[in-house]
């Protein structure tokens, strides 16, 4: 069955696009993402690995879902430098619409506080639909409380990055889970 025979409520019929253009390299040490008022500060990070989802093409992107801009743009700079296509999300509604115009993602990096949706519910979605459950899925949140941690991984997500986070621990918890050498 292909991705263009399912039909449901939530991601179908995925086009291919053209990758984003690479975008100058942010420093290693950038920090990237600011703590939210009443944050506690501690840094969280997970990643599994070992990952058995499908090869990704050449061409696939690693989309960022994140309400903020600038964080957005900043992740979509280190990533691009990394040598990867990127899209980017500000909600639930258009990330939807982006899987419907871009290949399957490489890598799908998701927030947890998003207007409308929350990170989890999407995360939820995600894991229960046969086309994108395979999809290697990193949250990336100001959220560092060992509770959300536990939530998400038993939701299904194959790592967790509290932010803020620098460009090197990025690209170590990406190069992870898509299994790139470091």
């Amino acid at each position: 069955m292909s991705a263009e025979d399912l039909t449901d409520l939530d991601f179908t019929q995925m086009i291919r696009a053209r990758p984003a253009a690479p975008e100058a390299p942010l420093p290693p040490d950038a920090e990237i993402g600011s703590l939210r008022e009443g944050h506690v500060g501690n840094f969280v990070c997970y990643a599994r690995a070992g990952m058995t989802a499908r090869p990704a093409t050449a061409d696939a992107p690693i989309v960022i879902v994140e309400d903020d801009v600038t964080t957005r743009k900043l992740l979509g700079k280190a990533l691009a430098s990394l040598g990867f296509p990127v899209r980017g999300a500000a909600d639930g509604a258009q990330f939807q619409q982006l899987l419907r115009r871009v290949p399957l993602p490489r890598l799908i990096l998701l927030d947890i506080e998003l207007p409308q949706i929350n990170g989890f519910k999407i995360l939820t979605v995600l894991r229960q639909h046969p086309v994108t459950s395979p999809v290697p899925l990193l949250m990336l949140t100001a959220r560092s409380d060992s509770k959300d941690l536990q939530h998400a991984l038993s939701l299904g997500a194959d790592g967790y990055l509290s932010k803020p986070v620098t460009v090197a621990t990025l690209r170590a918890v990406v190069d992870r889970l898509l299994r790139r050498p470091n």
